[in-house]
């Protein structure tokens, strides 16, 4: 599981990452709601040849996605 602050790095830096349920894709937004601090993270995935924008919380993100894994 990834850090909120390995999230902005990996959102910064344009990196793919790899979500719980298989998925890679890059991270486009993160929002974190206060006081419960939940945090939901918009990652662009592409599923089954169609792009769109999953919106998971914080610990579905695995992390850096493996090399090769991307687009």
């Amino acid at each position: 599981m990834a850090t909120l602050r390995d999230i902005h790095r990996f959102m910064n830096d344009r990196r793919f990452v790899s979500l719980r349920d298989g998925r890679t894709g890059k991270i486009v937004r993160v929002d974190t709601f206060f006081p419960d601090n939940d945090t939901t993270v918009s990652v662009w995935t592409e599923t089954q040849g169609r792009p769109g924008v999953a919106k998971v919380m914080l610990g579905d993100v695995v992390g850096p996605a493996k090399a090769g894994s991307g687009r």
